[in-house]
């Protein structure tokens, strides 16, 4: 390239950047910005009913830590951890030979007792018969002695004799008369010690499982201790605590849906304490359910329906604006929002009560809340909207 050609090239470049740099700024064109399109609902009044879930752990319907009424040492062990009994089965007994013997003596002091009475009624029939002969006697002699026939001395004797006979009467009668009485003395000996040899044996009160046992052949044991835990586990009990207004909704007897692991099984309230406690002010339930694959120790929760809200006024619970710690709705005014602070009630599946700031006839936004703010341009779809 000559040294001419290249002048005429850097002269060319030249040009070309001075037009760059000076050529005018484009004018942006102006647009109008798109509102946001939003869907709205019409607050409506419901009839809704709301409930409450709580959870606790399941426990066997029937439970029990037996004892011994009696003291005594072990002599057999019937039964082990687990295993099933039915209701009258033997889970332990003590030795019982003393209890054999206390019977035994019982049964004897009975027998003395009956025949006694019985020959004590034999000799009153004849202590009768000797003081109706010795009063004849008296009688007679009395007759001869006013005709000085029979000597005073004898007289006497006649009659401390008949004096006898009346005492050996008045005892006799004395004895048969209380007769039933020591019979009945002797008899409930005789049924307490039936009844203590009965005890040596301590049997299963109803059909369960054993959960524990305590004590092995030959240990010691005394009425204090607990020696076999037994548990019926065919039904199930879920013990929880609510507040007032969930425990004045309820009634013994009504149906509550109990979810056990996944399943849902059907139960009923079986008791509920009427009186909350002092400390805590809540009412103890419990809830009775079929064992259908539960099982004690599981965590359960219960949903339990509370009074019915007549005529509230609700919206989907998409619609409510949740911003530190306050609650919002965004109500449609001509085409703009208007974020408006409201009071929530109770939330029943997909609707949500709102007690203060909203009126049924208003229009509010449906869904998306959280990206909306006050005084925002909006088009919006009033197509039919329900809650989610």
């Amino acid at each position: 390239m000559t040294r001419k050609q290249l002048y005429l090239l850097l002269g060319l470049l030249a040009v070309a950047v001075l037009l760059v740099v000076s050529a005018p700024e484009d004018t942006p064109e102006l647009r109008e910005a798109v509102p946001t399109r939003v869907s709205v609902a019409r607050v409506e009044r419901h009839d809704l009913t709301p409930s409450e879930t709580v959870s606790g752990r399941l426990e066997p319907a029937r439970k029990a830590d037996l004892h011994f009424e009696l003291a005594g040492q072990v002599a057999e062990r019937a039964v082990e951890p687990g295993q099933a009994v039915a209701a009258g089965a033997l889970l332990l007994a003590l030795e019982t030979g003393d209890y054999q013997d206390a019977m035994a003596e019982a049964e004897a002091q009975l027998v003395q007792e009956t025949r006694n009475i019985a020959r004590d009624r034999e000799l009153l029939v004849l202590a009768r018969r000797n003081y109706a002969l010795q009063k004849n006697d008296l009688g007679r002699l009395e007759k001869l002695g006013a005709e000085s026939l029979v000597s005073k001395s004898h007289l006497d004797e006649v009659r401390i004799q008949l004096i006898k006979l009346e005492s050996e009467v008045a005892q006799l009668k004395a004895s048969t008369s209380s007769a039933d009485a020591r019979l009945a003395l002797k008899q409930a000996a005789l049924n307490r010690a039936a009844r203590n040899l009965e005890r040596m044996r301590l049997l299963a009160p109803f059909a369960g499982t054993v959960n524990s046992v305590g004590v092995q052949a030959g240990d010691y044991v005394t009425p204090a201790q607990a020696v076999v835990g037994l548990v019926d586990s065919s039904e199930l009990d879920l013990y929880v605590e609510v507040r007032g207004d969930v425990a004045q909704s309820l009634t013994a007897g009504q149906s509550v849906q109990v979810d056990v692991d996944g399943a849902s099984i059907a139960g009923k309230v079986l008791a509920l304490q009427l009186d909350p406690d002092p400390e805590t002010f809540t009412h103890a339930l419990r809830v009775r359910l079929p064992a259908d694959g539960a099982r004690p120790g599981q965590v359960a929760e219960v949903r339990l329906p509370l009074l019915t809200l007549h005529q509230v006024v609700a919206v989907p619970a998409t619609a409510v604006l949740f911003e530190e710690g306050e609650t919002y709705l965004f109500r449609l005014t001509d085409a703009s929002l208007q974020r408006v602070a409201v009071v929530l009630g109770h939330r029943v599946g997909a609707w949500q009560e709102v007690r203060r700031g909203i009126d049924a006839g208003d229009e509010v936004v449906a869904s998306g809340v959280a990206a909306l703010s006050d005084g925002q341009q909006v088009s919006v779809d009033r197509g039919s909207v329900a809650a989610q």
